[in-house]
């Protein structure tokens, strides 16, 4: 199958070039070449700058990448945080999506690029993955927090803490692209664990990690568009998904847990370690 990833360079795409040409996939990746322009052998690397052409991260460019390009199936890479805002759990595919205050641009960006889709009536489907987690994270989540609790710097978490949601790790992701791809499968789906789990739990599961207690504030006042993610990578909104539909292609996740710590041990604990002094 000839596949063109559009970005590709920092986080999901390293993984997934990785696995599509262990399944004899071939592959072209366009970008600017900011991050990398060394690929495996095989893939064949376009330089070019996605705001002066085709890309899907907001309405109108998810339109210029339809009329710019030919293909046969389209896979978009949406967020969970493209749901309309509402306190019933667990999300399905089915559930509206719309405005979710709290997520600002970004969920109003996403949202306009499913609706180009879905009024376009092109073969395609969408990811709606949850917070992702793992090695090289250029969102500084995971690394964030171990500094701080290695460090014995306070956690200023918004809200009252209590803040329930979900993580998926970026394998998981790849390997959730892969199934959808090789299927053309349509519509939305999905990808997160299983676990659910508040921003305190997460602090203190990863304070375990890392053998220290975290010493944890709370910012009652950082609530939805008050959320300030230089205290917390984290917002205090519960947003809860179904991930039943990606199941039937055969992805499996990882306990919330058991990733961590195989991420802390792999990589991020060799990270700290080259860190410098207090922040």
């Amino acid at each position: 199958m000839k596949i063109l990833i559009i970005g590709g360079s920092r986080f999901v795409g390293p993984h997934l070039v990785k696995l599509l040409i262990a399944r004899k996939h071939t592959i072209t990746v366009f970008n600017r070449g900011v991050i990398s322009t060394k690929y495996p052998k095989g893939v064949t690397f376009i330089k070019g700058d996605r705001d002066k052409g085709f890309c899907a991260f907001i309405g109108s460019q998810t339109s210029r990448a339809i009329e710019e390009l030919k293909f046969d199936y389209f896979l978009n890479f949406g967020t969970s945080a493209s749901y309309q805002k509402t306190e019933i759990f667990p999300l399905a595919e089915e559930s509206p999506i719309g405005d979710w205050p709290a997520f600002g641009d970004y969920n109003k960006g996403k949202v306009a690029c499913e609706r180009v889709l879905e009024k376009s009536g092109i073969k395609c489907g969408t990811i709606r993955p949850a917070y992702i987690l793992g090695p090289k994270n250029y969102c500084d989540r995971e690394n964030f927090i171990y500094s701080r609790i290695i460090k014995k710097i306070p956690l200023i978490l918004p809200g009252n803490g209590l803040g329930v949601t979900q993580f998926v790790f970026v394998d998981e992701v790849a390997l959730a692209i892969v199934a959808l791809v090789e299927h053309r499968a349509q519509g939305a789906f999905n990808i997160a664990g299983d676990q659910i789990i508040t921003n305190t739990g997460l602090v203190g599961e990863m304070g375990k990690i890392v053998g220290k207690e975290p010493i944890i504030q709370l910012n009652p006042d950082a609530i939805g568009l008050n959320f300030k993610e230089e205290e917390f990578p984290f917002d205090n909104e519960n947003l809860i998904v179904s991930n039943d539909k990606i199941k039937k292609y055969g992805i499996e996740f990882i306990p919330l847990i058991d990733g961590l710590r195989r991420d802390y041990k792999n990589f991020y604990q060799k990270k700290q370690s080259k860190l410098p002094g207090p922040l």
